[in-house]
């Protein structure tokens, strides 16, 4: 017992000194205090019957000690100690629950109107309904976020914490939300049931439930009424524009519905095989009802993924994904989903500048916590020169969307437009710890490195981007050892003039060339693959104003023209007056 007595004195000490310095509550303490306090009958006790030694635990003898005696455990006292451990554990357990809460608070610049939805249980216990129970946290994602006043958590940061087992005020902290959604699916034929449980962080406690059922084909009607009545419980007041979006639900035809979420969960997984597969459900769901909207969406949606991927060639893209998109806002004037479509192809496609910041304007005035509008918005305002604004947009996607890589690696570039290097190196490294292989964390690294002149760090970064996203190891060797030969400019001049001979047969971005081009210090080189790239609608080409960075390129009389050509006046305006590129 006296050890014990020892043992919690020093916690309580401590405790004591440690909480103040980092800023935990004062109630965090005082649950040490009772622990120690409750745990102490059960010491006592343990120490009145037991004995502990280096061979054990023993009954303790009695004051006048018999012959007979024999110490070792009973049956019974098995029982005792048993008991004794349980107590012992509940009580630790609940004071522990009670100490981290202290511990994990929620910092008082999260706003109580925020709020995430984390990934649906499945009830069914069937695999093949994966895709409908994604489909419903999207859904529920997709209303909550209508509600201006509420800033709701996009689903990519909600996936880590799918079955976490983690305590719901640790998610909301890490997540920067005050409120957490729970929920289950149940699907049996064309009846679904979907329960909901709001629970308060703050307070670590439920603080409202209930469930909804209905047939599939009212499943917008639904969700509505869900996110509704969440937002009621967050008592966000509704405004006219978002009561005219929830009441213009409406049916849906239950096999269109189902092979829209089936396109939605593929198109998710972001690899080729997955896009095909999507392909044929967006077509299935658009050919059974020609006036669904969410289907026409679908096929831009994919139509957009197959051209980032370099699937299909700036031309078919700029056939194929508008027309859908177009049709989309046809049949839905409101869906903000298709505003951001639109913007980036009008942005990425037709190098339209001020007809995308309409679009996307839009798609975020309907939808305030659309993470992927802020975020694609943000580097169109770099484009077009507005970097601060930009800076405020891609901010606002990290809040909504902290845990995607995506949103990381398009803030890498965000700050290689804003010359800062060393920052987008750190960020950049942390986009390829979430995900490795990430394109956009190897595009950024080149462009850094190669600005502060680190050339061994930029041949590296380019030649794992080769390897990893290109799928090109024979010029991720051949750069390397040009490097190692001939050193860093003529490396990349030599990488430059192969990918010019393999231009012909194969998709090799004109925009690529260049800045291997630029890089190798062959200026007009580069800029005669500069005009090529605007010429034939490469999709990087809107970057030729604010990411090329030598003064000898940018200042070039042929640069200038063709910034003014592609309607990128500000930056034909700004010369750089001397290279960024530290050698």
């Amino acid at each position: 017992m006296g050890f014990y007595i020892v043992a919690a004195w020093v916690a309580v000490q401590v405790a004591s000194l440690l909480f103040p310095a980092i800023g935990v509550p004062d109630e965090a303490l005082r649950y040490v205090w009772l622990a120690s306090a409750s745990l102490l009958p059960l010491v006592i006790v343990f120490s009145w019957f037991y004995d502990v030694s280096l061979d054990g635990v023993s009954r303790t003898p009695p004051a006048a000690l018999g012959e007979d005696f024999d110490p070792s455990l009973r049956k019974l006292d098995l029982a005792l100690i048993a008991a004794l451990a349980v107590v012992a554990v509940s009580l630790s357990l609940q004071f522990g629950s009670r100490i981290e809460r202290g511990l994990v608070s929620l910092d008082e610049s999260i706003s109580r109107f925020s709020i995430a939805v984390l990934p649906f249980d499945d009830l069914s216990g069937n695999p093949d309904e994966q895709y409908f129970v994604s489909g419903m946290q999207s859904s529920l994602i997709d209303g909550l976020s209508r509600v201006r006043n509420l800033r709701v958590t996009s689903k990519v940061s909600t996936i880590p914490y799918r079955q976490s087992g983690g305590s719901l005020l640790r998610i909301a902290t890490e997540l920067g939300v005050a409120r957490i959604v729970e929920g289950t699916v149940l699907r049996a034929g064309d009846r679904v049931r979907i329960a909901l449980r709001l629970h308060d962080a703050e307070k670590d406690a439920q603080v409202w439930a209930e469930t909804f059922e209905d047939d599939l084909e009212n499943i917008m009607l639904l969700q509505a009424r869900a996110a509704q009545e969440i937002a009621n419980q967050v008592r966000v007041q509704l405004g006219p524009e978002e009561r005219a979006q929830f009441a213009a639900a409406r049916p849906v035809n239950p096999e269109a519905y189902l092979a829209f979420l089936r396109g939605v969960f593929h198109v998710e997984r972001y690899n080729p095989d997955d896009m095909r597969i999507a392909a044929v459900h967006f077509e299935r769901a658009v050919e059974i009802d020609p006036d669904y909207a969410l289907g026409h969406w679908g096929l831009g949606k994919l139509c957009g993924f197959q051209a980032q991927a370099g699937m299909l060639t700036p031309q078919r893209a700029r056939e194929q994904c508008i027309p859908a998109v177009l049709k989309a806002l046809e049949l839905d004037p409101f869906l903000p989903e298709a505003h951001m479509g639109l913007g980036a192809m009008t942005t990425w496609q037709l190098f339209d500048f001020d007809g995308a910041v309409e679009h996307f304007e839009r798609a975020i005035e309907l939808n305030p916590s659309y993470a992927e509008a802020h975020m694609f918005y943000s580097h169109l305002l770099g484009i077009i020169g507005e970097l601060d604004k930009s800076t405020v947009h891609i901010n606002r996607a990290l809040e909504l969307d902290p845990a995607n890589p995506f949103v990381h690696g398009l803030y890498s570039i965000q700050l290689v437009m804003r010359d800062e290097y060393h920052e987008a190196i750190a960020v950049a490294e942390h986009a390829l710890s979430m995900a490795p292989g990430y394109a956009f964390g190897y595009i950024t690294l080149v462009m850094a490195h190669d600005a502060l002149g680190n050339e061994a760090e930029a041949i590296k970064a380019n030649a794992n981007l080769l390897r990893s996203v290109a799928g090109n190891p024979e010029a991720a060797d051949f750069l390397e050892a040009a490097y190692a030969s001939s050193g860093y400019a003529s490396a990349n001049r030599q990488l430059a003039e192969m990918m010019v001979q393999m231009y012909e047969s194969a998709h090799v971005p004109p925009m690529m060339i260049a800045v291997q081009f630029e890089q190798g210090g062959d200026n007009e080189q580069a800029i005669d693959w500069f005009e090529i790239a605007v010429e034939r609608f490469d999709p990087d080409a809107p970057y030729i104003g604010v990411n090329v960075k030598d003064p000898a390129v940018r200042n070039h009389p042929r640069m200038k023209a063709l910034l003014r050509r592609m309607g990128l006046d500000y930056w034909a305006d700004q010369p750089i007056e001397q290279t960024t590129r530290v050698l």
